[in-house]
């Protein structure tokens, strides 16, 4: 059924998406030194030089450039894009002036509202109980909802380190699109993995000396918005226990992150939105590890994650949940036994 579904398009828009970004990225370069894009080296930031910061604009035109040649205009794919205009402007906004969190998060809020009208819902969430699935009805709303602006937040937290939130956004975008595969869902599967190739794109700039940039809020906002709306759309739609817990699989690093950031904080009688150096890619650098090294550090694990999750595609309900579970606590235990996720005393850093 997958290989049948693989038709031009599902390679074309990738590579266009591709060959657009890379193009974008030193002309967006520039324009970002233009307009005052950029990262001001800080405590709690690791570059040491002002670098630009709306790399995302990049990724995002590249993605939308590919897109316009889809053809098929749903709703949901129209709204999807909208809702990723919106989130990706207010993001270039604050590349730009520095917003307050409220003001971020009503970007974030708007977009979302905008994607879920345009009818991407998540309409299922399996049982506890073990009986199959539960029919959300109303409360549909309100869970897409905190699962689109929870994972956009989540990609945010982890937009810290060079390649890092570029590259997990890309492995997780083709994971997703290679389940979507599976499970006979053509037009999401085309969408994810035009917008991992978009991510893949970015990530050369991202490492380089010469002609580096972040992709900033636009672009870790705009990545993961597109990935938790293209998860419901490729899976969560489908009928199918597993289809709930494979997006949470695919993403399990920036979620397992950000869940743990936020406990972290909130333990230390801190605001859950208060920045500082203990997330886990600072952790595994505090290791010993290079910023490069770690990157591929996490890559590797998000890339077990995946295998995981296609893996779990071809296996029933019931052991498709033991598995995950079985992920979650040997993640779990692996981050205990390292060190990463130690409740500590935390040293907030201020600007002076």
């Amino acid at each position: 059924m997958a290989f049948s579904m693989i038709t031009p398009k599902l390679i074309i828009l990738p590579l266009l998406a591709f060959i657009a970004t890379a193009i974008l990225v030193p002309i967006v370069r520039n324009f970002s030194k233009k307009i005052g894009a950029v990262a001001v080296p800080d405590a709690r930031k690791i570059h040491k030089n002002i670098v630009p910061s709306s790399g995302g604009l990049a990724i995002f035109a590249g993605f939308l450039i590919a897109a316009l040649f889809f053809n098929r205009t749903s709703p949901e794919i129209i709204g999807f894009l909208i809702g990723g205009t919106v989130i990706t402007g207010m993001g270039l906004l604050d590349d730009i002036f520095d917003l307050p969190p409220i003001t971020k998060f009503f970007g974030q809020v708007l977009a979302a509202l905008i994607v879920i009208y345009s009818g991407v819902r998540i309409e299922f969430v399996a049982n506890p109980s073990g009986g199959g699935l539960l029919q959300l009805g109303f409360l549909s709303l309100p869970f897409t909802f905190l699962w689109i602006v929870g994972i956009a937040n989540a990609v945010n937290f982890i937009d810290g380190l060079d390649g890092l939130a570029a590259g997990v956004a890309g492995i997780s975008a083709t994971t997703l699109g290679v389940v979507a595969l599976l499970t006979g869902r053509y037009d999401p599967a085309v969408l994810a993995f035009t917008l991992a190739a978009a991510a893949f794109a970015f990530i050369p700039f991202n490492f380089s000396e010469k002609m580096k940039i972040f992709m900033g809020d636009s672009g870790s906002n705009f990545l993961g918005y597109s990935l938790a709306v293209v998860s419901i759309m490729g899976m969560v739609k489908v009928a199918a226990v597993f289809s709930m817990l494979i997006p949470i699989l695919i993403l399990a690093i920036p979620i397992f992150d950000t869940a743990f950031a936020i406990i972290r904080r909130l333990l230390s009688g801190k605001s859950p939105f208060v920045a500082d150096k203990l997330h886990l890619h600072h952790r595994i650098m505090n290791k010993g590890y290079t910023h490069k090294q770690t990157a591929f550090i996490i890559y590797g694990i998000n890339i077990l994650l995946g295998i995981v999750a296609v893996l779990s595609t071809q296996m029933t309900d019931k052991q498709a949940i033991y598995i995950f579970i079985a992920v979650v606590v040997v993640l779990v235990i692996s981050a205990a036994l390292m060190g990463l996720i130690k409740i500590e005393k935390i040293h907030f850093h201020h600007n002076s």
